[in-house]
């Protein structure tokens, strides 16, 4: 039987955590070196340390950092080649050799196409698992954890959402309105399995509450009605939760293109 790696492709703030977290509960092997839990996330981030180092390395040989609203290059990374062997070391370390392992950091938004291709030299099937959260939310709770002026969080979502869908399109995926899966993540768990051909366990019988327990509504601290006044993040977040309702379609594939192509040359001139 081969391996499967499960990518909770998310924005920061965006319940990345929370889905890394079930999905571990349900079977997924999470890494060995967890991130320990935070004010800000007290339940835990799901997420290894080790591998978020390594990101926000990768990131600085590019130029860039894990706030940066600008398209990151890839190409423009000095020794590349050797990041790719040293991931795939990291890899081994933080996984062994488990068939199903859930791996979760929002830096991999803007790193897709660099750790698709490891996941895969490495002998993993990759499932993609796009937490969606109004960005109007995910904006707030950057202002209230990091001072981000509303602006700012808005367009840090836009790029980590407008690249992980380019990046992870074509490949097996479903994007998971962040509501849904604390409202019902049973059936998001039988899609999931179903979609993605997932090997998802039941929770223990000795555990059945566990992740109702985990997933309980005090984890959602800011809410919105509406995903803020910027154009391009309403127009955003009307298309992803469109191919999350509706599945994959490409006038709506097109629809992301433009969008990023308008943020690209927004983010330009102002720098």
């Amino acid at each position: 039987m081969g391996r499967s790696a499960i990518v909770v492709l998310g924005m920061h703030r965006s319940g990345t955590s929370s889905v890394a977290g079930a999905l571990s509960m349900l079977g997924a092997a999470p890494p060995r070196t967890l991130m320990s839990p935070a004010q800000d996330n007290p339940r835990g981030f799901w997420e290894s340390v080790v591998l978020a180092d390594f990101n926000d390395r990768l990131l600085a040989a590019g130029g860039s950092r894990w706030d940066d609203p600008r398209p990151f290059d890839l190409a423009a990374v000095s020794g590349v080649d050797g990041f790719a062997q040293e991931a795939a070391h990291l890899l081994r370390a933080e996984f062994d050799d488990q068939s199903l392992i859930v791996m979760k950091d929002p830096r991999v938004c803007r790193l897709f196409p660099f750790w698709g291709e490891v996941l895969e030299a490495t002998g993993h099937d990759v499932a993609v698992v796009s937490p969606l959260r109004d960005p109007a939310e995910v904006a707030a709770s950057l202002t209230r954890r990091n001072g981000f002026p509303p602006r700012q969080g808005l367009g840090l979502w836009l790029r980590h959402v407008l690249d992980a869908e380019a990046a992870s399109r074509g490949r097996p995926r479903v994007f998971l309105p962040w509501s849904d899966f604390l409202a019902d993540w049973r059936a998001v768990a039988d899609t999931l399995r179903t979609r993605l051909a997932l090997r998802l366990d039941a929770p223990a019988r000795d555990q059945p509450h566990a992740v109702d327990d985990f997933l309980s509504r005090d984890l959602r601290h800011q809410a919105a009605c509406a995903p803020g006044d910027d154009p391009l993040a309403i127009r955003a977040w009307q298309a992803l939760t469109h191919l999350a309702r509706h599945g994959e379609e490409p006038a709506i594939h097109g629809e992301l293109d433009a969008v990023r192509a308008e943020f690209d040359r927004r983010i330009a001139a102002d720098v």
